[in-house]
């Protein structure tokens, strides 16, 4: 009896790997690294984006076809825009593209757009999504090079981790082939690069995470969007003389961490005995001051 069962579990464990179906399901690995994410845990919306982009990224390359032609979509890509993302995850549309510039400006991904969807490339791809697969799915998909195909087939690639097939590129794009037949040339159109930008919303966000005690803001008005381009200007001046670079995200957040952790003064309310009165906490405008800055960037405004 011994001998039939193992017999039965050798067979089991020859038994070829069923590759994911057309749906884009399949096993994934995930590395414990994204607990070391800067937003890990303070944005559960940042997580829970990167998480879903890890997963709908391409474990393999894959050809699909487009309205502009057959694209390669490499190893660690995938063809998304920011509606479809926001139907994906239930993240709100503005909150995606804030969350897509930070993981940009991060050095997480890179985005290559044109006028109907972005290719999105996972930086460090192997980091989160090793090559640990059973033998027989990778000797499956490296029989299974990507090869030019007619243009209404998808090329096939075994045990990959995809979105990216032709129910999403249907979904992405409109149907019909009225943008090919504008091109007169026959040749597909190349992806733009999109050159980041200061967001005003992203500036905002990151003054909620780092000072959450601070009187905060209800809504981003016109002036202050204005408020926080003219700090930026003046405050870049002052970060390339003390730090040699202009100021970024990343230095935007380490001005404001540094007042959590040392200018507790400016984020309680306390009472004046002088006066009789209280001392009320600093809201967001306050912060927004390119003279604030400089002192507390030389240490001038910490707690006595």
């Amino acid at each position: 009896m011994n001998n039939i069962t193992n017999l039965a579990a050798a067979r089991e464990a020859r038994r070829p790997y069923q590759p994911q179906d057309s749906g884009g399901k399949g096993y994934a690995l995930l590395h414990r690294k994204i607990k070391d994410l800067p937003f890990y845990r303070t944005d559960s919306e940042a997580v829970h984006l990167w998480v879903h982009i890890i997963l709908s990224a391409n474990h393999a390359p894959a050809v699909v076809t487009t309205e502009f032609g057959e694209t390669l979509v490499k190893r660690g890509e995938f063809i998304t825009g920011r509606n479809t993302l926001a139907a994906e995850t239930g993240i709100g549309s503005d909150r995606i593209k804030y969350l897509l510039n930070k993981f940009e400006k991060l050095s997480m991904i890179t985005r290559a757009a044109n006028k109907k969807f972005t290719v999105i490339s996972v930086q460090k791809y192997d980091d989160y999504q090793q090559n640990l697969v059973p033998t027989d799915c990778q000797q499956s998909a490296n029989a299974n090079q990507p090869v030019s195909r007619p243009a209404e087939e998808v090329v096939p690639t075994d045990c990959q981790q995809s979105a990216t097939n032709k129910e999403v590129i249907n979904n992405l794009l409109p149907k019909g082939n009225k943008y090919v037949a504008n091109d007169q040339s026959g040749s597909p159109q190349k992806p733009v690069e999109q050159k980041p930008k200061l967001s005003c919303e992203e500036v905002w966000q990151c003054l909620k995470d780092e000072l959450p005690e601070a009187r905060g803001w209800r809504c981003l008005t016109d002036e202050r969007r204005n408020l926080i381009r003219s700090f930026w200007g003046k405050a870049n001046k002052i970060a390339r003389n003390l730090d040699g670079k202009p100021l970024d995200m990343e230095g935007f957040r380490g001005y404001l961490k540094y007042i959590s952790e040392n200018c507790r003064w400016m984020l309680e309310d306390r009472p004046d005995q002088k006066t009789g009165r209280t001392w009320r906490r600093m809201k967001f405008d306050s912060f927004l001051n390119s003279k604030l800055y400089i002192e507390v960037r030389e240490g001038d405004r910490d707690d006595r």
